[in-house]
């Protein structure tokens, strides 16, 4: 179960870091600054953040 909590975990920290590159991308670039995407990215971070908590408390 660490494993999948780890795996969770990753998947968390690239889901944050692409929405944080998504609310600094210029607007100048065609459909950049989409905070809807990236905040709905953003929720899937931390709700598998979430998620793992539990697993890394299973033997």
């Amino acid at each position: 179960m660490i494993g999948l909590a780890v795996a969770m975990d990753a998947g968390a920290v690239i889901s944050l870091c692409w929405s944080v590159a998504g609310v600094l991308r210029p607007k100048s670039v065609p459909g950049g600054g989409d905070g809807g995407r990236s905040v709905a990215v953003a929720l899937i971070g931390v709700s598998l953040i979430l998620l793992s908590v539990p697993l890394w408390s299973l033997p």
